[in-house]
């Protein structure tokens, strides 16, 4: 590679390869490796000569990073002084965060090309290097000379690893060795590898405060073993063999999610909860602090007969009332009601969206009539209530009435009539509404039926959101198609506040499913909005706006924040400000 032949042909490899429209389908001569690197860079809408590394100004959070690379790479110090070679190291973004060179005339030449600390490397801003692709692929590469995409590397061949957390193996930055072209050798590539593996190595043996704190917090708690243990954060979760064998990885997203709520109360509040299949359960949440900072938090669950079996009798598992799903205490108490209560008329309340009309209509079948109330905003009452008493009259056995919040209190007395003639008459009667007022101002609609239940709203069915996204999806696809919900989507969706339920939760599926074809449903599918929403930190006013933009601006540019920010008028640096500012979690998002 290092001879001057083999430059050449790559040289005219790449100028073919980048000057000619589909050029990159295949390129003879240069490896897949590269070819898939340059396709990106254009991708990116950067240009051979329209690509520069980027200075970028942000709080160091590699400290420990920074610390055991430094002390590994002291040791090889020999190495580095013996050579015209420069070491450099990125963090995950791309961000060089050190670089260690012996010779200052080749030191000269780099900080020329801005090969120095806080310049960003990744592929997105000056194109194909071997930071740029370790990051995109997470494997180790080289790019010699001419196979590098700026034209101002061409005289340079860069080798570079991955440097993975040796815990959770997420991606924490990279490790690159650089020298000029004449100077290539293959033994450069593995000479970095084993660097990079002995900085992961001595990752584990001072794991971070953080990881140590989670697991010393679980040791102390782990003694009776029959009983699932969990401790986590948001990025770590460890568990003992029972919890392994009890909890999918919806369980746990769900679970840190009630775990986070309690985190950022300030109390420790043992909370009853229902598991997937219906076993009542206590969960002991336990804050684990560093100092007086909550940092994670440990799970201790344990069946609990008394508490909720009581309540609720055997039975009601998953979906005691036909075509409805739910195994939340909040659902199994309603369906224990309705049960108790099938053969009475029945006024079924709840919040915009929660499901009363379906619930009525699960218990009537296909024998009810129908009645919209909310007609009566478009005619008079007299029609209206000549209507109901054509249906009630045409013999139908059951008859819902459906948002009886629009009639006034005189037109309420008059339905009040009608319904004590159709209770003669045999006609089981079931109605919604919003909300009953206390008992001085209760409706004489309210007041006529003795059997009130609420319909729960889903913030009380968080657990219930894995069923219902299951449900709501096979409604919506046809019989040939199947699609599965992963933990991340589950878990950003369990972070909003959704305004009218169960019916914005429909809607979502639908609006996704219209657009998606794959089998399986990530974070990352998610509306722009939704992932906004779904932010750690609650916005305020003109803040849900401001993040739907960036996150709207960053799916359009395919994750390119340099187009991003250009085309939402910002320069950079503020785009990455307010990106932090407003919590926004760009880390597993894959555009």
């Amino acid at each position: 590679m290092g001879d001057n032949g083999g430059r050449q042909l790559i040289l005219a490899a790449r100028e073919r390869a980048l000057s000619t429209p589909g050029g990159l389908t295949a390129v003879s001569g240069v490896r897949p490796q590269i070819v898939e690197s340059w396709r990106r860079s254009l991708m990116y809408g950067l240009g051979p000569d329209r690509c520069a590394p980027s200075l970028v100004s942000c709080d160091d959070t590699n400290v420990q990073l920074r610390q055991v690379a430094g002390e590994i790479v002291e040791h090889r110090r020999a190495a580095l002084s013996q050579s015209s070679c420069s070491l450099a190291m990125t963090d995950s973004s791309g961000r060089l965060l050190r670089r260690w060179v012996e010779d200052r005339g080749f030191a000269s030449i780099l900080d020329s090309q801005c090969i120095a600390p806080d310049y960003r490397w990744g592929e997105a801003t000056v194109g194909t290097n071997s930071s740029g692709i370790v990051l995109e692929t997470g494997r180790s590469a080289t790019v010699a000379g001419p196979e590098h995409f700026s034209e101002e590397l061409l005289d340079f061949t860069c080798a570079g690893a991955p440097i993975r957390h040796p815990i959770t193996r997420r991606l924490v930055g990279t490790l690159n060795v650089t020298v000029r072209f004449r100077d290539t050798s293959p033994i450069l590539q593995t000479w970095v590898t084993d660097l990079a593996l002995e900085i992961e190595r001595a990752l584990l043996n001072v794991a971070s405060r953080r990881e140590q704190m989670l697991m010393s917090a679980y040791l102390a708690e782990n003694r009776d073993t029959r009983h699932p243990v969990i401790c986590l954060d948001d990025q770590t979760v460890i568990s003992n063999a029972a919890a392994a064998r009890r909890f999918s990885s919806v369980d746990q997203a769900l679970l840190w999610e009630h775990a986070s709520t309690v985190l950022h109360s300030s109390t420790e509040q043992d909370s009853t909860v229902s598991l997937g299949d219906g076993t009542p359960a206590v969960v002991k949440v336990r804050k684990v602090f560093d100092g007086t900072r909550p940092v994670g938090a440990v799970l201790l669950v344990k069946p609990e007969p008394t508490c909720t079996a009581s309540l609720l009798p055997k039975g009601y598992g998953a979906a005691p009332i036909r075509g409805l799903v739910g195994t939340s205490d909040a659902w199994r108490r309603l369906c224990h009601e309705v049960a108790e209560f099938r053969q009475r008329p029945k006024l079924l309340v709840g919040d915009a969206g929660v499901g009363k009309f379906a619930v009525a209509s699960a218990l009537a079948g296909n024998r009810a009539v129908v009645v919209e109330a909310k007609s009566l905003t478009n005619e008079p009452f007299e029609r209206w209530l000549d209507n109901v008493r054509r249906m009630g009259s045409a013999g139908a056995p059951e008859l819902i009435l459906r948002r009886l919040d629009h009639l006034n209190e005189a037109e309420a007395h008059v339905v009040v009539c009608l319904l004590d003639e159709f209770t003669c008459s045999g006609i089981q009667v079931n109605a919604t509404m919003r909300e009953v007022a206390p008992h001085e101002d209760r409706s004489p609609i309210a007041e006529w039926f003795d059997v009130v239940l609420e319909v729960p709203p889903l913030s009380q069915r968080l657990q219930d959101l894995p069923l219902i996204l299951d449900a709501l999806t096979m409604r919506h696809l046809p019989a040939a198609r199947s699609v599965r919900w992963l933990p991340d989507a589950v878990q950003t969706l369990s972070r909003i506040n959704w305004s009218r339920n169960v019916a914005s939760i429909d809607a979502v599926v639908r609006e996704i499913l219209a657009r998606h074809r794959h089998p399986t449903i990530s974070a990352v599918d998610l509306p722009p909005r939704l992932r906004a929403d779904a932010g750690r930190r609650d916005l305020v006013g003109l803040e849900h706006i401001e993040a739907k933009a960036i996150l709207d601006a960053l799916q359009k540019a395919r994750g390119n924040k340099r187009v991003a920010a250009d085309s939402l008028g910002l320069a950079r640096s503020t785009l990455y400000r307010k990106i932090r500012a407003l919590g926004i979690d760009l880390s597993s998002s894959n555009y």
